[in-house]
């Protein structure tokens, strides 16, 4: 449910985009095209709706009224990725780590597992090899 304020109606995530542009006419007579901008940009960080930026509409509104809704949503996503990657301090750390360690960590892997293979190469003759068929089986050692 809107919150109204000295009959201004604060729209939320779920407002038709006309709602947001009265939102901004009525703060823009109440307190300045400038200090408008800034409380309706606000406003929109918290509950602005990403499908009215893709209404032709509110994007001429908003660009007529020198307002960018997509530097404050991509801060938003910023921010909520900032949090995510830095949880704990541990984000910078372990992607460096990891951007090192697991290519190093598979390449020690291949690396054993071609020793390995060519140890065992290198030791293996004919009767090994024939006593891995059916027929070498039979045969008695």
């Amino acid at each position: 449910m809107a919150i109204i304020i000295q009959d201004i109606i604060i729209p939320e995530s779920n407002s038709q985009c006309t709602e947001w542009m009265v939102y901004f006419e009525k703060l823009e007579k109440k307190f300045g095209s400038s200090n408008a901008r800034n409380i309706w940009l606000k406003t929109w960080a918290v509950h602005g709706s990403t499908s009215c930026t893709t209404n032709p509409a509110f994007l001429k509104f908003v660009q007529k009224n020198n307002i960018d809704v997509s530097n404050s949503a991509t801060r938003a996503v910023a921010d909520i990725s900032q949090i995510g990657t830095n949880f704990l301090g541990l984000g910078k750390g372990i992607t460096k780590a990891l951007a090192v360690g697991v290519p190093a960590v598979m390449l020690s892997v291949v690396a054993i597992i071609l020793y390995f293979l060519f140890k065992t190469a290198k030791s293996t003759d004919a009767k090994d090899l024939v006593a891995l068929t059916p027929a070498g089986k039979a045969l008695p050692h």
